[in-house]
Order: C-alpha cells, then structure tokens, then sequence
C-alpha cells in the first residue's frame, strides 16, 4: 500500500465564497401551500469505469479527500463538541482521508460534452487516451439528491488540492466487491460499487440479454405529481436551521499548501426492500424539490442561466421525483442498524433487527460531505404489518422482479444506491426464494 504523506498546517474558516458550493435556500409553491426547502448548489460531474485489457485489470484512482478525512477524525470520541481549529489534526494518519474512486471530474468547462470531459479526466488523472466516441454511456444518476441536486457529485481538480495516483484491481478483487460473501466495504463512493455490479452484471451470460431485451416495457413515471410554482431562492437564510455549516479548510501536504471547501452531513443507512414471496422490490417515490431544480438548470437552455433566469413553473413536474431505497440519518457513534429499522417500521413493517442483512458500506460524500452509508437488504414478506407515518412526498412503489430489467435502464431515477438496489436483485436475487 502507498504510504501516507503527513498533513500540517490545518486551519478553518466559516466566511468564504465558493465556485464548488452554495447554500441556498428555495421557497415555493406546490398543491397551494408555501414551502421551503434549503440545498447546496454543486457541479455536475462524470465518472468512467476504465479497464486495462493489456494488464486484465480495472483502474480506479487513490485519492486524499479532505473532507473524509475531516469527517472521520472530527466524529471520535475524544473530538466530540470540539470545534475544529480545537483539535490536532496533526495527530491523525492522512490514510484516513485516502478513498478508491472511479476516475472522475466536475462537468465545469463550457461547450465540452460530458463525454469530452471524462476523455480529459481519464488523461488527466490516469495518463490514458480514450476518444469521447469510445466511451459508452451507461447511465445518468442523481448524488445529493436531498441536498444538492446535482447530476453526480465532484470537488476540485489537481490545482485545488487533488493528491491523486492509479490503483489497479484484479478482476477477482472487483468481483469481491461485485458479490461480496458477506458485504462490500468500499473506501469511496457508491459509484464504485454500482459500477462493479455493472461491470459483472452485464457481462454474466445469464443475465447479459435481461438488459438488451427486457422482459418488459415497464417505465417509472410519478404517480400524481404536483407542480411546482413560485421558486424564489436566497443564500441569506438561518444555516442552523438545516445543519449546513461550510468550511474551508486550508492544510500542507507535500509541501505544498492547499484549500479545500466542506459542508458535512451526518451519516446515512439506506435499505433494499424486498418482498421475497410476491417476487417485488420496494423503493420509494419522494419529492425532492432540489433535484428538479438540479434538472432544470441542466436543460442545455439553462447552461450559464442564473437560478433567477430560469422559469422553473415551465418545466415538467415529474422532474421532481425520484425513486429511492429508504434512507435516514445514523446519529454519532450509533448503530446503524437500529435506524433503518426504525425507518423500515415508520413504512409500516415491523422486523427484527437481525432481519437486516449488512450488504454494503460507502462514501458519498468524498468531495465535500464527509458522510459513510450504511446499505441493508431486508425481506418484508414475513413482517408484521404497523400503522405507517403519513408523508405527502413519499409514496410507496413496488416493481415486480421481472419489470427490473427495464427500469435498470431508465436514467435519472434516484441517487446510485437506486441502480445498486436494481441489480442486487437482477444480479443475485432471479433465481433464489430467501434474501
């Protein structure tokens, strides 16, 4: 394993203006009623799956990513209510900030393709050639999709602070990942895990023509949206409010001295839910105000537009759905577990802890949050039915098993962990009766 370079020099600031991040906070209207919600306005960004057919191996990137790093050391026990120019950050192994990504880079150069600019990155950070025209486009998800909105996250380049070098995995490594015997646990974001899952998916003969030819043509589309009116935004709004606390963290490694933009959000567990005997797998249609914003200032009319340019009551209102496994905050230091079953019963299925079976563990926050999820699997077919919490913007969705193959390909559905939840089932569920 590489060895870690020392970290030193490590300051915060709390009043800064950043191109990789905004605070924000939006009002608007929708069924009649006044609402706000609050987000963080981030880049788009692209992430390619490289394989190496001379060396038979996948190339991913090691990277230094400050706000893991600030993350992890900032939630132990002896740093708990400090604040952070408190506490000796010399004191920690940089290893802890170290991540495994897919090569990948913000969407931040006018007139360039997202294909173009993976094409750049893959030179950029790996020292390959790749055409943009023999790059296969495989899907478009949404990351942040309660905060940001963004169409997949990123933060910074090489000059602002990237300390990056090339990581090679045997297939036999990824497929660990793939089909783990008992979960994967990745040090980097849940694109990784997807894209491994991907990777053998497709190429398993048995289920290679699932994709190519689904069994049917079924296609997600809301169930009785609400359109949304009367957007305002504004950046001068009460930050406690919501938990958004951006910093700047400026920091020496390698001698050099370099800044970093941060906005931590707690940890998360999400859940596969499946129903074993009626053969269904269950996500959730939630409204999300901030991905129908992200939607629309990626509509090529949008591109350069201010917020306050775009005529958001023009656009399509399923744009601000999306279909996701359940999810809910992990509270400092406490078992994961115990919230998603806590969540799972606000749905109105009542199973014992031991019931959730631990299948994956990831970063989505790598460029700027910080945060690790958790990712469950559970089969509700055997569980006691409660009363379920109302909530408005979520609705319950079942998708039969064999309706998978054609929602597998439909874009912009949710955040990665949607498409991971999809093909554990396609991949390792078809053929089994028990989870």
């Amino acid at each position: 394993m590489t060895s870690s370079p020392k970290i030193s020099d490590v300051s915060f600031i709390s009043d800064f203006v950043s191109k990789y991040q905004k605070g924000m906070e939006m009002t608007y209207t929708i069924d009649g009623k006044s609402r706000e919600s609050e987000f963080n306005k981030k880049m788009g960004s692209v992430a390619i799956i490289l394989f190496h057919k001379g060396l038979n191996k996948f190339l991913l990137v090691r990277q230094f990513r400050p706000a893991v790093f600030v993350g992890h050391v900032s939630r132990l026990p002896e740093n708990e209510g400090k604040d952070f120019n408190e506490i000796d950050w010399n004191n920690y192994d940089p290893e802890l900030g170290f991540t495994m990504e897919l090569c990948a880079g913000l969407i931040d150069k006018e007139g360039l393709t997202p294909a173009e600019i993976a094409s750049e990155e893959v030179a950029e950070e790996c020292g390959y050639r790749v055409d943009p025209e023999d790059l296969l486009h495989i899907t478009t998800f949404i990351v942040g999709a309660h905060q940001s909105g963004s169409l997949h996250e990123g933060g910074g380049n090489v000059h602002d602070g990237e300390v990056i070098t090339k990581v090679f995995l045997t297939p036999e490594e990824a497929l660990a990942i793939a089909r783990p015997e008992t979960h994967a646990v990745v040090k980097g974001p849940p694109g990784v895990l997807f894209a491994m899952q991907w990777w053998f998916f497709i190429l398993n003969p048995d289920r290679k023509g699932l994709i190519a030819s689904p069994p049917s043509d079924y296609k997600f589309i809301p169930h009785n949206p609400k359109p949304i009116s009367n957007v305002q935004f504004t950046t001068d709004f009460d930050k406690k409010k919501y938990g958004y606390n951006p910093k700047r963290m400026t920091f020496t490694m390698h001698g050099i001295t370099r800044s970093w933009d941060l906005a931590l959000c707690p940890d998360t567990a999400t859940c596969i839910m499946v129903d074993m005997t009626k053969r269904q797998l269950i996500l959730l249609q939630k409204l999300r105000p901030p991905v129908f914003i992200g939607k629309c200032r990626a509509m090529e009319e949008n591109i350069g537009k201010s917020l306050d340019e775009i005529d958001f009551s023009s656009y399509d209102a399923n744009m601000a759905y999306t279909l996701e496994p359940a999810v809910t905050k992990v509270p400092q230091h406490d078992d994961p577990r115990k919230f998603i079953r806590i969540a799972v019963k606000h749905l109105g299925y009542d199973l014992p802890e031991t019931d959730f079976q631990l299948k994956g563990k990831c970063i989505p926050g790598i460029g700027q949050s910080g945060d690790t999820q958790f990712i469950y699997a559970v089969d509700v077919s055997k569980a006691r039915i409660c009363e379920k919490e109302e909530d408005e913007d979520i609705e319950e969705v079942r998708i039969g098993f064999n309706d998978l193959a054609s929602l597998y390909t439909q874009h912009r559905l949710g955040a990665p962990t949607t498409y991971y939840a999809i093909g554990f089932v396609l991949d390792q569920l078809l053929e089994r009766h028990t989870l």
